[in-house]
C-alpha cells in the first residue's frame, strides 16, 4: 500500500464532497458513485479517509487508483458486499411455505438473486429447493455489480453446497456480472430476491432498478425485498403483499 499523506482527521461531513471528487474517485474504484445515496457514499469515503489518515477526501482517488487492494476494500465498501447463509431466515420460511404449499405447479423454479455478494443467498435458496424435491432442473441465478464478487460467489458455493448437491444440482447455479440499474436478465422468474439493495441507492437508480426488477416477477411469481425496504404502491405492477417484505404477481 502507498504511504498516504498524513494530515489532520477529518470527522463525518453531513454533504457530499465536490462533485469533481467524487467523479475521480467514481474513476479510479470503477463505480458509477452517484448511482447510491449521497449519504452513504460520504459515510464510505470519511471512513477510508479517517482510516487511512489521509488530508481530505481528494486524496482518496489517487490512493485508489494506486492499491489494487484498497482499491477492491472500498468498491465492496460502496457495494455493501454483506450476506450470509439463511440470512433473515424468516424470509426462507415464508419461501419455504409458499413454495412448499404449491402443489398444482411443479416446473422447476427460475430464481434471479440481485446483488448476490459471496452467492449466500442463492445457496440458501438451493439448499431449500432440493429440500423440496424442486432444485433438479432449476434455473438460479445470482447477478452483482462486482466482478470480484461473481469469482468469489462461484467458489463458496461449490465449498459450501457440494456435501448436500450432485454436480449436476450444482451446475443450477450461476452468477453473472450485471449493473441492474441498466438492465435485467431475459426472462422471467419463479422468485425474485433484491434484499438490502434498494436502501443503498439514489433515487433516480432505485427507480431504475425496481423497474427492472419489477418488470422480472412471472405470473404467480414472488419478489422478496430486505426488512427495512417496502414496495410503493404507486411501484408494484401488479404485485400484492404475500408476506413480510415479500409481493406475489397475481397469476
Amino acid at each position: 500500500m502507498p504511504v498516504a499523506e498524513a494530515g489532520p482527521r477529518t470527522g463525518a461531513s453531513s454533504d457530499l464532497p465536490d462533485p469533481a471528487v467524487v467523479r475521480a474517485l467514481g474513476a479510479a474504484c470503477g463505480l458509477d458513485l452517484e448511482a447510491f445515496r449521497p449519504a452513504h457514499v460520504t459515510r464510505t469515503i470519511d471512513r477510508a479517509v479517517e482510516r487511512l489518515g489521509l488530508r481530505g477526501p481528494g486524496a482518496l482517488a489517487p490512493a485508489v487508483a494506486a492499491d489494487a487492494r484498497l482499491r477492491a476494500r472500498f468498491r465492496r465498501a460502496v457495494a455493501v458486499s454483506t450476506s450470509g447463509m439463511w440470512r433473515d431466515p424468516q424470509q426462507f420460511d415464508l419461501l419455504d411455505r409458499l413454495i412448499g404449499a404449491d402443489h398444482a405447479d411443479r416446473r422447476p423454479p427460475r430464481v434471479w438473486s440481485v446483488g448476490a455478494s459471496d452467492g449466500s443467498e442463492l445457496c440458501s435458496l438451493a439448499l431449500l429447493l432440493e429440500g423440496l424435491g424442486r432444485l433438479d432442473g432449476a434455473v438460479l441465478l445470482g447477478s452483482d455489480l462486482l466482478p470480484e464478487n461473481v469469482a468469489l460467489a462461484r467458489e463458496r458455493c461449490r465449498e459450501r453446497c457440494r456435501e448436500r448437491l450432485t454436480p449436476a444440482q450444482l451446475s443450477t447455479l450461476r452468477f453473472e456480472e450485471r449493473d441492474v440499474v441498466r438492465s435485467a436478465p431475459t426472462g422471467s422468474w419463479d422468485v425474485v430476491l433484491c434484499r438490502n439493495v434498494l436502501i443503498h441507492l439514489a433515487p433516480d437508480a432505485k427507480r431504475a432498478m425496481l423497474d427492472h426488477v419489477t418488470g422480472a416477477v412471472a405470473p404467480g411469481g414472488l419478489l422478496l425485498l430486505g426488512r427495512s425496504e417496502r414496495l410503493p404502491r404507486d411501484e408494484r405492477r401488479g404485485l400484492a403483499d404475500a408476506g413480510q417484505n415479500a409481493y406475489r404477481r397475481c397469476a
